[in-house]
């Protein structure tokens, strides 16, 4: 019986010394650092297309059953997150008992045992009485200290004092800090989510593209008011900004113009400036000159979006710009088709009313503006296009990440306090022996000993002058 007993204790020992080694922890840093590594060099949730232009089928099969491509959300990934934390809390736990001792079993005495083990210590004999020291050892003191702690004992008084006893959970807080930092990556991980979304002006969506390619439903709509996109001398994008709004019942909520690093933010969702573009199947804006055939009248100039229509005063005609095509061209049916998204040959379809009756339809090329297929008593000119644009926005949603922050935080305070503070004391005894003050000071400290070292002679100085 006691033979399994002893046994027992042994197996959860060695479980206790493997949890708490350090051997431990250095070896699942390095291997966090290179997943991380892999994760950088491998892009993660593409799809299966994408992957299979680089690999195999039978080398993406095994690296998809391995997690490689989506390393954060793997088991193993989260089974090494989960071993760190738990080797940090039970090294921290460990040392608990240890350090509540020292910061709570603090003696104000020094008795001869303290002295012998101190390095720090020094005698001093001065030819004054106990009450006229007192009160300028409690003033030398209170210089570094605070208020000394006195006790007085079979006729000798003690004075202690310390500072930044609490330093030394700086320890602890640092660990607890990482947990709380890993924990706040795996909730994340695991809850939150990352997409794209593209909006053109004046338009509204509800749903974004996830990584996956799977569609997500926000709850709530989103609107691009405008977009506005400046370039340097040399053509390249200088600055691009998107005025969106959010809606809820249809009500705007909320307004806000977003740029490069200033997103939107609402219901934990974050909508980043990604990118823009032109919309390839929308025609915009476009700038027609309407003239009189047979005159030499410069005519009138309307702006108009595709879609809509405008009147021609005094005729009573209203014209329709129906359809736009970017590279206007037939199929082998006599079917209109768009060529590709570029403006290599652009055409306007136009349906002229009078009333609520079709007078004419007719097209109108910009590059052939004499186009003999062109009728009616007005010639219409295409002089410019404003293409409509879309914004590339990223969204996010990470509820990890105000646990993230407070661990960030916390380190700051445990890393602050462990290498900026030392635990500090200093004991002071003294003695009537005859008309004669015997004085012994001693005194310690966790860290920075050579700066300690200067506080303590220049505390012994200022005694030895009382």
């Amino acid at each position: 019986m006691k033979h399994n007993q002893e046994k027992t204790e042994g197996s959860e020992k060695r479980k206790s010394d493997f949890l708490t080694s350090l051997k431990l922890t250095i070896a699942l840093l390095l291997l966090l650092a290179a997943v991380s590594i892999i994760g950088t060099l491998i892009p993660q949730n593409l799809t299966e297309g994408e992957y299979l232009r680089h690999y195999s089928t039978a080398s993406y099969n095994m690296l998809k059953t391995l997690g490689i491509f989506d390393l954060y959300h793997s088991w193993w990934f989260i089974f090494l997150v989960f071993l760190l934390c738990v080797n940090l809390l039970v090294c921290s736990i460990k040392n608990v008992p240890r350090t509540l001792k020292n910061l709570t079993q603090v003696s104000p005495l020094l008795t001869d045992d303290q002295i012998n083990n101190l390095t720090l210590k020094t005698r001093i004999d001065k030819k004054i009485s106990l009450n006229d020291a007192r009160s300028k050892i409690v003033r030398i003191l209170k210089k570094d200290f605070a208020s000394p702690q006195e006790t007085l004992e079979n006729g000798t008084r003690h004075f202690f004092c310390e500072k930044a006893r609490y330093s030394r959970l700086g320890f602890f807080i640092t660990h607890v800090s990482v947990v709380i930092i890993l924990m706040g990556g795996l909730i994340g991980s695991f809850w939150g989510l990352k997409g794209n979304v593209e909006i053109p002006e004046g338009a509204s969506i509800h749903q974004i593209r996830l990584q996956n390619g799977l569609m997500f439903d926000l709850g709530f709509m989103v609107r691009c008011d405008d977009f506005t996109v400046t370039y340097y001398p040399n053509g390249a994008p200088k600055d691009y900004k998107s005025s969106l709004a959010i809606l809820e019942d249809g009500k705007e909520v909320l307004p806000k113009i977003i740029e490069v690093n200033h997103p939107l933010k609402y219901k934990g969702f974050a909508f980043y400036q990604e990118s823009f573009g032109e919309v390839t199947d929308q025609g915009g804006e476009v700038t027609l000159r309407v003239m009189k055939r047979g005159t030499k009248e410069p005519g009138r100039v309307f702006h108009v979006n595709v879609g809509e229509s405008f009147t021609l005063p005094t005729t009573g005609l209203t014209v329709k710009v129906n359809r736009f095509f970017p590279d206007f061209i037939l199929d082998e049916n006599g079917v209109v088709i768009n060529r590709s998204p570029a403006l290599n040959n652009p055409a306007l379809e136009l349906l002229i009313f009078k009333g609520d009756e079709l007078q004419t339809q007719t097209w109108v090329f910009q590059k052939f503006p004499g186009f003999h297929g062109s009728k009616g008593e007005y010639q219409f000119l295409l002089q410019d296009i404003r293409r409509k644009v879309y914004t590339g926005l990223q969204v996010t949603k990470d509820p990890g990440v105000n646990v993230v922050w407070t661990g960030c935080i916390l380190m700051i305070l445990g890393i602050f306090s462990t290498f900026f503070f030392s635990h500090q004391q200093v004991w002071i005894r003294t003695k009537s022996v005859g008309n004669n003050l015997e004085l012994v000071m001693a005194g310690t400290a966790r860290k920075n000993q050579i700066g300690f070292e200067k506080v303590f002679e220049r505390l012994k100085a200022e005694i030895e002058k009382i």
